[in-house]
């Protein structure tokens, strides 16, 4: 049986017992409510209409006594009220109350004591009769008669109240007997519902026992070979359950995915040690896990033909790089050194021109060998320039844990910076670096800013902040600012914003700096406006 069948019919086993158990709990509870209903609407009345009846008889009783005794015009009105009106209104109410099936002896007894009951009105009006008039008291005849009446109305009204208390009994009586089978339907009620409860508390036990045994348990032995075939733990995978529901459709399935996983498995293993031309097997059209494993046969056989070409391309290219790496340093060694040679000999003809000349040299001859001298100089100063530039950020292999507050005072014990202000923020981080490097970036970026500042009163500020792994460093200053169009010309080797006949200056420091920092995988940059002073600032692996 399928597990679709199975579950609808147990939903609808569980579904027609709580509509039987609902169906018999509302006839109950309706019985009791009707039971309810004739109680107020029938019993209690008949049991309060029998005490006014009963106290109606015995005023009359009371009425006559107090007649026989004295003249009372109200109470003669209030007796012949109750003789022609009261009486039979309160006697027709009751009766009319008594038409239940359960209150028929109550009925008959009403009437039997209304037929009774005429005896007692025939005696009270022969004693209103006698007693007419107030001279009737002064007549002991009259009143020996009226005590005579008296005294039967009394016997008679008791015989009456006795039978009436008997008759509320029984009205009581069968009042008791509804109420008790009130009671009885609400327990029966109560047990019914009980009684439900276990039978569905029952059924749901079952029910989940036989959805374990036969749904839950065999999902989760499924579930754990198929979490074994996801790790890769079952090379070859059997179910022992055998069924013909939804679960054997389930491991059937499974048996076949798994089984598809150990030929792709095959496959793979092939291709992963180099075997680009195996087949690989198709479960059908669909197969889209076969269809992916070709395509990667198929890039993977394309990659490494590829990797092979790109790996000789790449030897090559390594090769030559290397090679002209070697040719440039060689080239700029050997430029700086030749060309230094000449230039000091040039440099020292000029001197011992000058000093044979001695006072036989014009001013403006002198002039123009100082000049002479001074192009030798910076011409000597430009090719150290290069070779530094050359050089610069070569050494990125020995770093270490390095004190960059430690890096910032040794520059500044080694430059003069006059009456220059100079602030370092007392908390300069550790960063790792070659020592020698991140004293040559501080020495560009602190001698910069001391050599251009034209402020009265200069001042330069050291300061840093943490930017996630990396360290950005400020080196502020108050001097005359940078126009934006300049931000970038200022980092390119030889460019100087002054003219170099009015500034000895190379060009090559800022330059130099920018170099080493890329080389550590930071970057370089300045903030500054004309007239408002300049913030380089750097960053820095920590």
């Amino acid at each position: 049986m399928k597990i679709g069948t199975r579950t609808a019919i147990s939903y609808f086993a569980v579904i027609m017992v709580v509509l039987a158990f609902t169906t018999s709990s509302i006839l109950l509870l309706q019985y009791g409510k009707n039971i309810d209903i004739r109680i107020a609407s029938s019993f209690s009345p008949v049991i309060s209409a029998i005490k006014d009846y009963q106290f109606l008889i015995e005023e009359t009783g009371r009425l006559s006594t107090d007649i026989s005794i004295q003249a009372n015009e109200v109470k003669r009105s209030r007796l012949k009220k109750i003789h022609e009106r009261i009486y039979n209104r309160q006697k027709i109410t009751l009766i009319g109350l008594c038409q239940e099936p359960g209150l028929a002896d109550v009925k008959k007894r009403i009437i039997g004591v209304d037929k009774k009951f005429e005896n007692t009105l025939i005696l009270e009006k022969k004693l209103l009769a006698v007693l007419g008039s107030d001279q009737d008291y002064n007549d002991p005849q009259k009143l020996a008669e009226a005590k005579i009446l008296k005294d039967q109305i009394d016997n008679e009204i008791s015989k009456l109240r006795l039978v009436l208390s008997e008759t509320s009994l029984q009205a009581i009586s069968v009042f008791n007997k509804l109420d008790a089978q009130k009671f009885a339907s609400y327990r029966t009620l109560s047990y019914l519902l009980l009684i439900m409860i276990i039978v569905i508390a029952l059924l749901g036990v079952v029910s989940i026992y036989i959805t374990n045994i036969t749904i839950i348990k065999p999902i989760k032995e499924l579930s754990a070979i198929l979490d074994e075939v996801g790790a890769g733990k079952i090379i070859q995978f059997q179910s022992h359950i055998s069924r013909e529901d939804e679960i054997g459709d389930m491991i059937n399935s499974a048996q076949k995915v798994v089984q598809g996983f150990k030929n792709k498995e095959q496959v793979a293993n092939a291709i992963g040690k180099g075997d680009y031309d195996i087949k690989v097997p198709m479960l059908s059209r669909r197969d889209r896990l076969g269809k992916a494993l070709s395509e990667m046969r198929d890039n993977l056989k394309l990659s490494k033909e590829k990797e092979v070409q790109n790996l000789k391309s790449l030897e090559a290219y390594t090769l030559s790089l290397k090679k002209k790496n070697k040719e440039l340093d060689q080239f700029a060694y050997i430029t700086s050194h030749d060309l230094k040679s000449p230039l000091r000999g040039i440099n020292n003809l000029a001197e011992w021109i000058q000093e044979d000349m001695g006072e036989k040299m014009s001013e403006e001859s002198f002039k123009y060998f100082n000049m002479l001298r001074g192009r030798v100089h910076r011409m000597e100063a430009l090719i150290n320039s290069i070779l530094q530039y050359s050089r610069a950020g070569k050494t990125p292999e020995n770093q270490e844990k390095t004190s960059s507050k430690q890096v910032v005072y040794d520059v500044l014990e080694r430059i003069e910076f006059g009456k220059c202000t100079v602030l370092v923020d007392d908390l300069l981080p550790e960063v790792t670096a070659n020592r020698k490097d991140l004293q040559e970036v501080f020495n560009v970026f602190i001698s910069n800013a001391i050599n251009h500042n034209t402020s009265t009163d200069p001042i330069l500020n050291i300061s840093y902040r943490r930017t996630g792994d990396k360290i950005t460093f400020c080196v502020a200053d108050n001097g005359p600012g940078i126009a934006e169009e300049f931000h970038e010309k200022i980092f390119t080797i030889f460019q100087t914003l002054e003219r170099r006949d009015e500034v000895e200056n190379i060009g090559a420091g800022l330059a130099i700096g920018k170099k080493i920092i890329e080389d550590y995988g930071g970057k370089v940059w300045v903030e500054s406006e004309l007239g408002k002073g300049a913030n380089f600032y750097f960053e820095w692996p920590v």
